[in-house]
Formats: structure tokens, sequence, C-alpha cells
């Protein structure tokens, strides 16, 4: 992986669990994530996953559609690479297949990815307090409720039950800067009025850095 890879975006699964923990630790220490990835000499990947006791070796053969499109999580604009294979493991030797990923806490992807307690907080942050995790090194992921879909934003209306990597604040006007692992290469930003109403948790890292 370089220093600086390509940002992981979901595909058709509903992991936005596993990856928005993804989208949120790359774009804090994406160092974290190389060192879970060894190449092995018969091209197969072997996966350290720090909540787990033993590595895993996943080939990269990647869930396909009937016309050859990768249906899961990939890097952005490019193939599943060294994000679906992280998919794939978690996937076929912690969740029990990928269909066992379509629900799960954002807290669950980030501790399973850094092997570190992750704390969930209901009372929703302010800009500054955003601003300083940030300066900290914290990864944050903020999850919506399931009602989110009414409450409407500059982007449109919030999609519900959907995991975000919170990757930034703006403490003078107090808008939220956000990246939705679907689209990863667009910055969504939102009013702190919006961020109370459409949010119901986020969830905040140890220093990474």
């Amino acid at each position: 992986m370089p220093t600086r890879p390509l940002r992981p975006q979901q595909g058709r699964l509903g992991d936005c669990w596993v990856i928005a923990s993804l989208l949120a630790i790359h774009e804090t220490a994406p160092g974290r994530l190389a060192a879970l990835l060894t190449e092995m000499p018969d091209g197969t990947v072997e996966v350290r996953l720090p909540a787990m006791d033993e590595p895993i070796r996943v080939d990269r053969n990647m869930p396909v559609t009937a016309h050859g499109t990768f249906q899961y999580a990939r890097r952005e604009g490019a193939n599943p690479g060294w994000v679906g294979v992280i998919e794939k493991a978690i996937a076929g030797h912690v969740a029990g297949g990928y269909g066992c990923l379509q629900r799960g806490f954002a807290r669950f992807g980030l501790e399973l990815l850094l092997g570190v307690r992750v704390r969930t907080r209901l009372r929703l942050p302010s800009a500054a307090q955003i601003v300083g995790w940030r300066e900290e090194g914290r990864a944050i992921a903020a999850s919506t409720h399931p009602l989110s879909g009414r409450v409407g934003s500059a982007h449109g209306p919030l999609p519900p039950s959907h995991v975000f990597a919170v990757v930034g604040a703006a403490p003078t006007s107090g808008h939220v800067h956000l990246r939705n692992p679907t689209r990863p290469g667009k910055m969504l930003v939102i009013d702190a009025r919006t961020f109370r109403r459409g949010f119901l948790s986020v969830d905040v890292t140890p220093p990474l850095r």
C-alpha cells in the first residue's frame, strides 16, 4: 500500500460500519491499515486484525456481478485492492459471510481494526470538541438514527441508520465535516442543528498517532 492509499468506498453491502471505520482510520492514520496486510509468495494476503488471535489469509478473488463488475467494497475509483481484502477477511473469518456484514456498529469496526477500546458517545460533541479530537489524532465515526431520512441538509436527506467518518469541523460556524463511505471523495458539510437532529451517536478512538 502507498503512504496515502485511495479512500475506501462502500459497495452494495450494507456494511457502512466496516467501511466508515476504515475511512475514519484512513483519514487519520493510514499507516495503521497498511500494517494489517502482508503479501504472501503465493499471491494471497495475510490480514492481521489486532482483535483476532491469529492472522487471516485471503485470496484476491472478489465477488462480481453477472457482468463482471465488482459488487462490494473497493478503493475509490479503482478495483477492490486492499479494501476488498480487509472486507473479505472480516466477512469470511469474523462475521460468517458477506451477508452477515449487513448490520453492525462503528465501535465494533474500529475496535476490530485497531485492537483498542473505542468509546461511544450519545451526547454529540461540539465542533470545537471535534477539532480537538482530530488534532489529537483520533478517528471518529458518526451514526445516524433510523428516522434521519426526514432530516434535510444541503446535500439532501440524511441516510437512515448509516455511519459516516467525521474528518473535521469549523468551530466558529459549528459546521461538521463528514465523509460518506458510499461517496468518500465528496466532503459533506452540515450545520450544528442538522448534526444534532440527524445523528444518534459518535464513536471516538484513542489518539492513533
